[in-house]
C-alpha cells in the first residue's frame, strides 16, 4: 500500500507556497493518470510523500484570446477544449486530437496541463501543441519563466519542470489563415484507446508552394519531437511536385535514426508511413480545391 499525506489548495498562491515548503509532492489535477498509477503501484511514480490537489483552483481554468496568442489555463479539461468556439476556429486539429482522448468521462476530468506534464510518449495533445510552437508559463514563489513545449519534455515521462513549479499558462501563437493542420491516430480500439501511433502535421501553403511544415509524430520516438529533416525536404516545394511514394519512406527513416531498430519497428514503420501519406493527402486535397 502506498502511503502519503493529502494536501489541498484552493488558490494558486497557496499551491506555490506548498510546493516551495514541502518535498516530494505529486500534483493531482484531473487525476486520470496519477490515480491509475497509484492503483497499479506504477514505478513511474517514484518516491513521494504528499499529493497536492489543485483541481479546485478556478483561476487556472480558462481559455482566453490576446492580440498574438490564445492562452489556456492548465486546468482546462479536454471537454472545455472541444467545446471552445475559439479553439475550434483557430486550431481545429487540436480539437480533433482532444476528441480522441479516452472516454467522455476521462475528457470531462482530464486536463490539458495534466496531459502535457505527464509527458507520456502517447499523449495526444502534445504533437499538435508542439507543431503550434506552444510555450508554457511555469510559476513558483520565485517568479515565472517561459519554456517552449518541445524543450519542456526531456524524456519519456520526464520534464524540465522544477519540483517547486507549476504550469500556469499554455500559450499558443496565432497562425495565418494559410495554415492547415491534421491529426491522425491509430489506437487498439475505438473507445478509451491509448495511441499506438499518432501524428500532427501543420502546413502553410501559398500559391501551391509549401512555405512551412511541422511534422510531429507521437509514440514513434521516446517523446514527441519535430521531424526536422523531413520538414526541410518538403519546405519550398510545390505540392504538385511532391511525389508521396518517394517522400513517405523518409518519415520512418527519421524515426529509426532516433530510435534505432526496435521490436516494434516492423509494425511502426509501415503504420507511420501510412499515417503520413494520409495526412499529406488531406493537406493536398484542401489546397487543390
Amino acid at each position: 500500500m502506498i502511503e502519503y499525506e493529502f494536501l489541498k489548495a484552493k488558490y494558486l498562491g497557496n499551491a506555490l507556497k506548498i510546493l516551495d515548503s514541502y518535498k516530494n509532492v505529486k500534483l493531482l489535477a484531473g487525476g486520470t493518470d496519477i490515480l491509475v498509477d497509484i492503483h497499479k503501484k506504477s514505478k513511474r511514480l517514484g518516491d513521494f510523500n504528499y499529493i497536492l490537489d489543485i483541481s479546485n483552483i478556478e483561476e487556472l481554468k480558462y481559455i482566453e484570446e490576446t492580440s498574438q496568442t490564445v492562452e489556456i489555463g492548465p486546468l482546462c479539461t479536454h471537454t472545455m477544449l472541444i467545446e471552445s468556439e475559439l479553439i475550434s476556429n483557430m486550431y481545429p486539429f487540436l480539437v480533433t486530437a482532444a476528441k480522441t482522448i479516452g472516454s467522455p468521462q476521462i475528457r470531462n476530468r482530464g486536463t490539458v496541463g495534466g496531459n502535457i506534464s505527464n509527458a507520456s510518449p502517447a499523449a495526444d495533445l502534445v504533437p499538435p501543441l508542439i507543431a503550434l510552437k506552444t510555450q508554457l508559463e511555469l510559476s513558483s514563489v520565485e517568479g515565472k519563466r517561459f519554456v517552449p513545449l518541445e524543450k519542456y519534455i526531456v524524456g519519456p515521462y520526464k520534464t524540465s519542470q522544477n519540483p517547486n513549479e507549476l504550469i500556469t499558462k499554455i500559450i499558443i501563437p496565432k497562425i495565418d489563415k494559410e495554415y492547415f493542420g491534421v491529426f491522425l491516430k491509430i489506437g487498439r480500439r475505438r473507445a478509451v484507446n491509448i495511441a499506438r501511433l499518432n501524428l500532427a502535421i501543420l502546413a502553410k501553403v501559398k500559391q501551391n508552394i509549401i512555405e512551412d511544415i511541422r511534422i510531429v509524430p507521437g509514440s514513434a520516438t521516446p517523446y514527441p519531437v519535430r521531424f526536422t529533416n523531413l520538414e526541410q525536404e518538403i519546405i519550398g516545394k510545390r505540392i504538385d511536385q511532391i511525389i508521396l511514394e518517394k517522400i513517405t519512406p523518409k518519415i520512418s527513416e527519421e524515426m529509426i535514426s532516433i530510435t534505432g531498430e526496435r521490436w516494434s519497428t516492423p509494425y511502426k514503420k509501415p503504420a507511420l508511413e501510412a499515417l503520413f501519406k494520409r495526412g499529406m493527402e488531406s493537406i493536398f486535397a484542401v489546397f487543390n480545391n
